[in-house]
């Protein structure tokens, strides 16, 4: 007798839990996709202040991903080199698609899918120095963007190049970077070439060469159920030439 009570029971709660998560799963893939993105970089996450509109590369790319995912939006939240991280971890995005380089570094605190673009990270000097080649800097300050991860990359590269080493100085804005580039409080600016050409005019140029190739992925909390969805969406996107496209629209 008691079992027979019971059995009634336990495929109830069993019910009840079936449609509770069934609409869990309803409500997610309505609940909009919250992407961290950058706001100053063109042609890749840009935000027209007037307008309240973002435009770029990895806007796009968003707006795809959402839309693969099944889930409203996207919904945009502008990061830096500095906040991204922290947005992730208190889940105040859902996942990050700004400028974020790959290194196994992150991939350690993050999970991370697939590259959808790689890039040069350049050195940037006055035309009006005498600044020729990497080795020219031995000595110099040069000047990276807060928070990234340029400033070890330009340290350990310059190394190789002079004994004296370089002197290392961090900004926290690309446009403070090139004003003191162009102030002559830094010998050089060292960033991501996509950033660079943004803040390329006729007095300035590339130093020849690259310092390392950069690979940039979207970011999702480490183990999250979110994390292989946007790796197979990634995947799917770089299979079919979607990747390719908007590179090819906003290169």
């Amino acid at each position: 007798m008691k079992r027979s009570r019971i059995l009634p029971l336990i495929l109830l709660v069993v019910l009840v839990m079936g449609v509770f998560t069934g609409g869990q799963r309803a409500q997610a893939a309505d609940t909009p996709l919250v992407v961290g993105v950058r706001s100053d970089i063109v042609n890749f996450g840009f935000l027209n202040e007037t307008t309240g509109k973002y435009y770029g590369l990895e806007i796009d790319l968003a707006k795809e991903l959402a839309k693969r995912l099944g889930r409203d939006g996207p919904q945009f939240v502008s990061v830096t080199p500095s906040t991204r991280e922290k947005a992730l971890q208190d889940g105040k995005v859902d996942c990050l698609i700004a400028c974020y380089s790959i290194s196994e570094d992150r991939k350690e605190r993050f999970d991370l899918s697939a590259p959808y673009y790689s890039d040069d990270t350049v050195i940037m000097v006055q035309s009006s120095t005498c600044f020729k080649q990497w080795m020219d800097l031995g000595g110099m300050t040069v000047g990276v963007l807060a928070d990234s991860n340029t400033g070890e990359l330009v340290t350990e590269t310059m190394k190789k190049y002079s004994h004296k080493g370089v002197t290392v100085e961090e900004w926290d804005t690309y446009q403070a970077l090139s004003d003191a580039l162009e102030r002559g409080d830094i010998d050089a600016l060292c960033t991501d070439g996509c950033i660079a050409q943004a803040y390329m005019n006729e007095d300035r140029l590339y130093l020849p060469g690259s310092l390392a190739t950069q690979d940039y992925g979207v970011a999702t909390v480490k183990g999250s159920e979110l994390s292989d969805q946007v790796a197979a969406a990634i995947d799917e996107m770089l299979a079919d030439g979607t990747v390719d496209a908007l590179i090819e629209k906003w290169d």
